[in-house]
């Protein structure tokens, strides 16, 4: 009886052991690439699409030769930046935390900007950021 015991903790053993190991990350760059969960990559994407759409709206409101009021202010990319996983923040490089580059990205920091779109492209949402 005491053998059948140590097979069951051993194959249970191996079979928790394969399970954290297909869960686990697969080389991480500090964007929060594959190995993220499926709520930090829906966080992900959220971020990109409003920064995406900011572009957009700046972009347009640029063209159209609009005054300073009709810039949007970027509220609800700053909002998503506050929600994104803590290991998204890794690949904000030397200017600090994914929040600080998308503050300065709004501000008009094109250097952050190219910042934030290269995480979004890092992330695989690079279609949604102009």
């Amino acid at each position: 009886m005491r053998g059948g015991r140590i097979v069951r903790r051993v194959a249970g053993a191996v079979v928790v052991a394969a399970l954290v190991s297909g869960c686990s990350s697969d080389g991480s760059d500090g964007f929060g690439d594959s190995g993220a969960s499926e709520v930090d990559r829906a966080w992900q994407e959220n971020y990109c699409r409003e920064l995406g759409s900011w572009q957009r709206a700046r972009n347009s409101a640029t063209e159209e030769g609009a005054d300073g009021e009709a810039v949007p202010d970027g509220d609800a990319v700053v909002s998503a930046a506050r929600q994104l996983p803590s290991a998204a923040y890794e690949g904000a490089g030397d200017d600090g935390s994914m929040l600080d580059v998308t503050v300065m990205a709004v501000r008009g920091d094109t250097n952050a900007e190219g910042e934030a779109v290269a995480y979004c492209s890092a992330a695989g949402f690079e279609t949604l950021t102009r």
